[in-house]
């Protein structure tokens, strides 16, 4: 007689399979978000913290003030749009604005998805300058928050009179 072969899984075997790959999934997913958010911190404080060394360098190199805004389109200062991004930009006329014959220096976007950011100066400004003379942000001192939706720890980053930059864990926002 013939004895016919089957190459293939059944039912039941395709439905454990499923079911184990379900539980994997949903233990694997809230630890994918928390180092996803852990990623997102790093990355925002470290270019925040790029961007003043280069804002002040440019300043002091080009003898121009630099201004350091928030921007959701990366081309004009949007006042409370840290988290979706800010420019880095030469300031001739000291208006805080981007106009024409000014140069963007630099841009980012952040959009931000675990957490938000925000600025408080001294000024109560909501962009930061950074001095022609020597570089300084007289004026712009103050911090950065950046206050997490999740349970990684609140960053809020302090900008001296002199452009030193050091980061403490608040417990809130």
């Amino acid at each position: 007689m013939f004895s016919i072969i089957k190459n293939g899984f059944t039912l039941v075997e395709l439905i454990v399979t499923a079911a184990v790959l379900a539980i994997i999934a949903a233990i694997a997913l809230p630890a994918f978000q928390h180092y996803m958010a852990e990623q997102e911190v790093k990355a925002t404080v470290s270019k925040l913290i790029l961007a003043n060394r280069s804002a002040k360098n440019s300043a002091a190199l080009h003898h121009a003030n630099v201004v350091i805004c928030p921007s959701a389109g990366l081309a004009q200062c949007e006042p409370a749009k840290w988290s979706s991004g800010f420019i880095v930009f030469t300031d001739t006329n000291k208006n805080r604005q981007v106009d024409a014959g000014e140069s963007i220096l630099q841009t980012e976007a952040l959009g931000l998805q675990y957490g938000t950011l925000d600025w408080k100066g001294g000024l109560s400004l909501p962009s930061l300058t950074f001095q022609a003379l020597a570089g300084l942000p007289i004026g712009s001192n103050g911090s950065f928050y950046y206050c997490s939706f999740t349970d990684v720890p609140n960053q809020k980053i302090i900008m001296s009179k002199m452009g030193h930059m050091r980061i403490e864990n608040p417990s809130s926002c």
